[in-house]
């Protein structure tokens, strides 16, 4: 037997091997799809004690996020905002996600007068009552 004849024939041990190709087209397709779907949460960027509740509900939608701190400064996106930017704010972020709803979060000694001030000035672009953010009771 010369070795053009041996190397002609295959091996008759486990030499199959798997096409990964569509496994991968398929997860990347699925990446794409996960990262065109998903909506990003503007987190406000400050640090609060929020008030406890003894009920609570779930906001639905709720993903434009304002922070009202202790001085009654508001925030979004982890920046300052004045009152009349966070209309706008608001509105961009509403054109992005026309389901989202809007969230307040607030600390133990935020004043009430600038909460009010904030949900007065989004009142005419919601579609629900804002949320307010809330710890559980312990």
């Amino acid at each position: 037997m010369s070795m053009r004849e041996g190397a002609a024939r295959k091996p008759a041990g486990n030499e199959s091997t798997i096409d990964l190709t569509p496994m991968l087209d398929v997860v990347f397709i699925m990446l794409i799809f996960f990262i065109v779907t998903s909506s990003f949460v503007k987190e406000p960027g400050v640090e609060l004690m929020k008030p406890q509740a003894t009920t609570t509900e779930a906001c639905e939608r709720g993903t434009i996020i304002f922070a009202v701190d202790s001085r009654g400064e508001i925030h979004y996106d982890k920046n300052r905002v004045s009152l009349d930017r966070a209309m706008r704010l608001a509105e961009a972020a509403k054109k992005e996600a026309p389901q989202a709803n809007v969230v307040v979060q607030v600390d133990r000694e935020t004043p009430a007068y600038v909460v009010e001030q904030l949900i007065d000035e989004l009142r005419p672009m919601l579609t629900a009552p804002p949320c307010i953010s809330t710890d559980d009771e312990v």
